[in-house]
This record gives structure tokens, C-alpha cells and sequence, in this order.
């Protein structure tokens, strides 16, 4: 089997970059540079923020990612239209934009909250997303197999080193097939948000959203679950939060039939999506050598650190 080809290299993906391919997609549409740009988040994506103009703009590494782009912004549109707490695109703007090697999008800005939102409100939503008809538009089965593997061959020759490319390739390798199995048999698969984490929620007045739709996709509504249940040896989650949430929510993936083979793949997407930051990024590369010592001993309880 040959394997993947990434994406064109456009060079490290860093703050920098992106804001970069920013000013040049604004250049683009004639849409003015705000003044009081900020960085939010740079992880898979780029994310900036102008208060004043009540705007997020979010900066995806490649151009090559026009299909799963467009999937967010319908994903959105049709969320809203469902009534659904989700985060509006800014649509009086065209987009995507492609400019230089990266593809930009444009999103409603929510200010800061004084409340955080809490694990409960991510239940009570991922609850009422599960219950929503599949969209009429395209959305893939859920496989976050090629995105890892895009991810090792973006690594290969970089600081990660050869081994731990390698020790990851065969523990994506060797979970696969049992993974495609069960989203084959999974009676339960449907919508599911795809990242779902307290990260991804927004206090807007009274109301929680569910914003980033990037890996929305149909499987196992198990998969939502996973990165709550995780948390709690992960990310030192209290047990009684967790408990609140399977409350919220009405389940327990923990006793999930696939409750291992799910939690394994979302532990390399974890550390696959960390790897990417290791060489531009001292912390990122103190905690992937955490995560990887852990994989290697097949230590489920190791304290990981989020980032």
C-alpha cells in the first residue's frame, strides 16, 4: 500500500504564517486589517480575533483542505438553521479564501464570558446534537486514520525523532482494522461533533454554543464521549465531574463494548496533533516525550498535560 502524500509544504505552520496568510486573504476580498488582531488558539488551525470587528477568523493549514472547510461552514449554516446552539459563519463575507498555501474563513466574534461553561453543558448539548437527523449535505464517516498519518509524514525528517514516527505509524497500524469494525457494527452511529471538549464551547449571553465543526462527521456517538471519560486519568478530571456529565448526558462510554479500541485511537490523534508543534514549540516537546513514554509502557493512568 503507498503511502498518503501530505499536503504541499508551505512551511512551518506558525503565528506568524498564518497571520500572514490572513492579511493576504483579507487583501484578497478588500476587507479592511483590523487593528486590534489577537491570537487565540494555534493548534490544527490558527485562530484570530478582532473584537471591533466582530469577527474570528480562522486560518486552516492547507489549501488542500477545501472539502473539509466547506463541511464546517455547511455544518454551521445548517446547525442555525436547526436551531441549534452553533456558532455562525460571517457569510457577508466570501469564503473560504485561499491565499498564500492556507484557506481562511470568517465567524462570528463572541466576547469573553465572566462564566466558564461546564462539563454538564457540553452533556446536555452533545445530547441534543445526537438527536438531531443526519444534514442533507455530504459528511464523511467518522476516520481519523489519514489525518495521522498525514501528520507522521509531515513529521518525518523534522525534530520528532525517527522512532517515535515510527512507534506511532505501527500503533495507528495495528488499532485500524478494529476501529473500522466498529463503527461498522456500532448501532448507535449518527452525527457526532468529532472534538468534542469544554475547549470547544462559548458562553453567548445566556446561551452555551458548540463551535468548531471540523471533524463533524457520522459514527459511534461513543466518540463524543471519549474526551470527557479520558480526562479523568488524562487530565486529572475530578470523578464526581464526570459522573455529573454522564448524568447530563444519560450514559457511560466507559462501559462501551469499544470503550478501549475508541479511547487508543483518540489517544494518538491526541499526541499525533501535539507532535505537529514539537519543533517550534519547547512545552510541546517536554509533553509529547510524556505522552509517548506512556504509549510505549501502555500506561493508561500517566497524568498528560493539555496544551
Amino acid at each position: 500500500m503507498s503511502r498518503p502524500q501530505p499536503p504541499p509544504d508551505h512551511g512551518p505552520f506558525t503565528e506568524a504564517a498564518a497571520a500572514h496568510a490572513l492579511r493576504t486573504a483579507l487583501d484578497t476580498i478588500n476587507a479592511p486589517h483590523p487593528g486590534d488582531l489577537e491570537l487565540l488558539r494555534l493548534g490544527e488551525n490558527a485562530l484570530f480575533a478582532s473584537p471591533a470587528h466582530g469577527v474570528v477568523y480562522r486560518v486552516a493549514r492547507s489549501d488542500a483542505l477545501t472539502a473539509k472547510v466547506e463541511k464546517e461552514l455547511a455544518t454551521a449554516r445548517w446547525l442555525v438553521s436547526y436551531g441549534f446552539p452553533a456558532l455562525p459563519p460571517r457569510d457577508e463575507l466570501p469564503q473560504p479564501v485561499s491565499a498564500a498555501g492556507r484557506l481562511v474563513t470568517f465567524w462570528e466574534y463572541v466576547a469573553p464570558a465572566p462564566r466558564t461553561p461546564e462539563l454538564v453543558d457540553l452533556a446536555a448539548l452533545l445530547r441534543e446534537l445526537h438527536a438531531l437527523p443526519d444534514p442533507a449535505f455530504p459528511v464523511p464517516v467518522l476516520n481519523p486514520f489519514p489525518l495521522m498519518r498525514e501528520r507522521l509524514e509531515t513529521a518525518r525528517g523534522t525534530q520528532v525523532a525517527a522512532e517515535d514516527v515510527a512507534f506511532l505509524g505501527a500503533a495507528c497500524y495495528e488499532t485500524e482494522s478494529a476501529f473500522r469494525d466498529l463503527v461498522a457494527e456500532d448501532p448507535a452511529v449518527g452525527l457526532v461533533h468529532g472534538d468534542a471538549h469544554r475547549g470547544n464551547l462559548l458562553h453567548r449571553g445566556d446561551r452555551v454554543l458548540l463551535i468548531d465543526y471540523e471533524a463533524v462527521a457520522l459514527g459511534p456517538r461513543a466518540w463524543d464521549l471519549l474526551p470527557t471519560a479520558t480526562a479523568v486519568d488524562r487530565f486529572g478530571l475530578p470523578s464526581a465531574e464526570y459522573a455529573a456529565f454522564c448524568a447530563a448526558y444519560g450514559a457511560d462510554v466507559t462501559v462501551h463494548s469499544g470503550y478501549r479500541t475508541l479511547r487508543a485511537v483518540r489517544e494518538l490523534g491526541m499526541t499525533t496533533w501535539l507532535m505537529q508543534n514539537v519543533p517550534h514549540s519547547p512545552a510541546a516537546t517536554h509533553e509529547f516525550a510524556v505522552r509517548m513514554e506512556s504509549l510505549r509502557k501502555g500506561d493508561h493512568a500517566a497524568r498528560w498535560h493539555a496544551l
